[in-house]
């Protein structure tokens, strides 16, 4: 399946089901509640601690429901999978933790970098002279500027530069393996399969490294400019933010993960 047959799909699958799909558009506004509710001056403090446990309990589902799609689309389904709100949840909780190890590996690999290239030691000692200047009467940034070693700004900024480098390059990486891993959960519902790194790294190669970057810019792109119709439609006085949330919202989200289980398909 090429790139334009992928975008196409994944257009129409949202509504190969509509009563699947509505019920999905239901657990999103329940999702929204929280933060929607405020905006129209609804304000109680019982009704925020129990808006927000909806939020997070229904959060969890429909996580679990998305790796549910990512997995048909892996496996040719052609309609939405059905709810089985105690396993998605359940799923949803493997696939948030999923995501946290694979935000935190590259994390603290880049924390272990700007320590090492220096990047705190020298941010220190520039808070260090930069208070004791404006003890001793600094009063404007040059001379605060003045009164802080050159070697100390030299190496933050050499310090600085390299982290953001090799920071940028680990998140993508991490974050393109990240996509395979959450298809390799998807399709056998354990969250051990998601950290085969070796074999993470052997479905990618199969399907191309330049392939998989490029989907994934295609469709978030899609995604991104169906957000910014969401956002105007959003603008409508009232009704413009449920009408935006209960279609645009799930729409978005059904597309994005049908897309990336078809990417994957050739895994």
């Amino acid at each position: 399946m090429d790139l334009r047959e992928i975008i196409v799909d994944a257009i129409k699958y949202p509504i190969s089901d509509t009563r699947k799909f509505l019920i999905f558009c239901v657990l999103i506004i329940l999702m929204s509640l929280s933060t929607i509710l405020p905006s129209y001056g609804v304000r109680d403090g019982t009704l925020s601690i129990i808006l927000t446990l909806v939020t997070l309990v229904v959060l969890f589902i429909v996580l679990g429901y998305s790796i549910e799609v990512i997995k048909g689309g892996t496996e040719g389904d052609e309609v939405l999978p059905d709810f089985d709100y105690v396993k998605q949840f359940v799923m949803g909780i493997k696939a948030f933790i999923l995501d946290i190890i694979y935000f935190i590996i590259p994390a603290i690999i880049t924390i272990i970098v700007a320590s090492a290239a220096g990047l705190f030691t020298s941010l220190t000692k520039i808070i260090y002279a930069s208070t004791d200047a404006m003890n001793n009467g600094a009063n404007n940034l040059t001379a605060v500027m003045n009164a802080i070693p050159q070697s100390a700004i030299n190496t933050f900024s050499s310090a600085l530069t390299v982290t953001l480098i090799i920071g940028i390059i680990l998140f993508v990486i991490f974050s393109l393996m990240s996509f395979t891993g959450m298809v390799r959960f998807a399709k056998s519902g354990s969250g051990t399969e998601g950290l085969r790194f070796k074999e993470i790294i052997k479905d990618m190669s199969n399907i191309g490294f330049i392939k998989i970057i490029v989907s994934l810019i295609v469709i978030y792109i899609f995604a991104f400019a169906m957000m910014f119709i969401i956002g105007l439609i959003g603008m409508i006085p009232y009704i413009g933010v449920f009408i935006g949330i209960f279609v645009g919202v799930p729409f978005t989200i059904l597309f994005v993960y049908r897309a990336i289980g078809l990417v994957y398909a050739e895994a």
